[in-house]
């Protein structure tokens, strides 16, 4: 029986002409790629790749059964938006996609706020790294990705590849600034410093490498050549595990003040180093071209015509405190 996964396969190793970089792009291993690859030319009952071509190319039947996929996924996952979209419309919902950290420190305020204003809705989030959201984008199932971005365009471009968001409509939704953070010595100053020298070494606390977050921190140390040395004895995909690492006193990471400005304020985490090491990050929303359900339509006109306070009309919501305003002046008492 034919799989729809080895059409994929042959379409991204036809793209790239490579089976290591293919096999990186399906999120496989280049075992398990080959093997894919193999049961559908035994499906085909001929070879579909030229193995001694250097890259890779494909072979008269490859390119012929290349040219159907195509069309035929494509076909088929038209239908499945179209289906998609029928359903949504009749759920009145509104679905998105976006990295987990803001579905913990964005979303449960900004989903209080759609609801007071836009009446009865079927909210959805759905947590994945960068490209996942992008390709659930790219699939239609779901109406928006919300994702950080960074000024130099280091988070865009860590993917390695082109993601379904670039070029589509956004907007500003909010902001969001990573700070290089450490526990304090007994003295108050950072435990981990980054102002040693490139001769010294200090612990970095790392996102791993599928994290969005680490491409913009990865992208500045590329930058910096003042720094110290980083050594890596850790890494997390998710912002938490950092800060929990960095509140254990086990190395300097750079993590969100939306996360951590309880900790700031407390003295249980200090900045280290310049304070241009900070990475400024704006909260974007992305829009397919393509029509969307009534209520993800109504959103998206109230934010482009009447402006994010649109959504967030009366301030704050309740429970939300002004600890965060004061985040930068606990940062400048603690230099």
């Amino acid at each position: 029986m034919l799989d729809i996964r080895w059409l994929e396969d042959l379409i991204v190793v036809a793209e790239t002409r490579n089976i290591t970089r293919a096999a990186e792009l399906r999120n496989v291993t280049q075992s398990g790629l080959s093997r894919r690859i193999q049961s559908l030319e035994h499906w085909v009952g001929a070879p579909l790749i030229d193995r001694r071509r250097t890259p890779l190319g494909l072979t008269d039947a490859g390119q012929k059964l290349l040219d159907v996929a195509n069309e035929a996924l494509g076909r088929l996952n038209g239908v499945r938006r179209t289906i998609r979209e029928d359903q949504n419309e009749l759920l009145r919902s509104i679905r998105f996609a976006a990295p987990h950290v803001l579905s913990v420190t964005f979303f449960p305020r900004w989903i209080s706020a759609i609801q007071a204003r836009l009446g009865s809705s079927r909210l959805s989030i759905t947590s994945d790294n960068l490209p996942g959201c992008a390709s659930l984008f790219e699939d239609g199932a779901v109406d928006f990705v919300v994702c950080l971005v960074d000024s130099d365009g280091a988070i865009l471009r860590g993917a390695g590849r082109q993601l379904a968001i670039e070029g589509c409509a956004s907007i500003s939704i909010g902001k969001e600034r990573l700070i290089p953070l450490s526990a304090p010595a007994a003295d108050g100053s950072p435990l981990h410093r980054l102002d040693l020298g490139p001769r010294l070494s200090t612990s970095y606390l790392a996102y791993s490498r599928e994290c969005s977050l680490g491409w913009a921190v990865e992208g500045l140390i590329v930058r910096r050549s003042d720094l110290a040395q980083l050594q890596s004895p850790y890494e997390n995909s998710l912002a938490d595990g950092l800060r929990t690492m960095a509140l254990a006193g086990l190395g300097v990471a750079w993590l969100p003040l939306t996360t951590t400005h309880n900790d700031i304020i407390r003295g249980k985490l200090v900045r280290t180093g310049d304070p241009l090491l900070a990475i400024d990050l704006d909260i974007r929303l992305y829009r397919p071209a393509r029509k969307l359900p009534t209520k993800a339509e109504e959103l998206w006109k109230r934010l482009t015509t009447d402006g994010i306070g649109a959504v967030f009309a009366t301030g704050p919501l309740p429970g939300e405190s002004a600890t965060a305003l004061h985040i930068e002046d606990a940062l400048s008492l603690q230099k």
